[in-house]
């Protein structure tokens, strides 16, 4: 696995690729939920979009509901709207 990490404003990032590596999911997932704002604000770094590491946990609850549960991305940020 290809780990792409930087350090910005004191925080760890992610390549949303490695995301997507990580999570065995495709990478437009990964790029579908940042653009829904699921994982908050990104960084975009020369040619790659970061996402906070800490938004790590949150990628994997919406892996497991949509692939493995079949939940539609839009039911998947009611609800995790609705827990915030």
């Amino acid at each position: 696995m290809t780990s792409v990490r930087i350090t910005l404003h004191g925080e760890s990032w992610i390549a949303i690729e490695t995301v997507a590596e990580t999570f065995a999911c495709e990478v437009s997932l990964v790029r579908q939920v940042y653009e829904l704002g699921l994982l908050g604000p990104g960084e975009q770094v020369d040619q790659a979009l970061f996402v906070r590491t800490a938004m790590l946990d949150r990628v994997a609850i919406i892996v497991r509901m949509h692939v493995h549960q079949g939940l539609e991305l839009s039911a998947i940020e009611v609800l995790l709207d609705a827990d915030e």
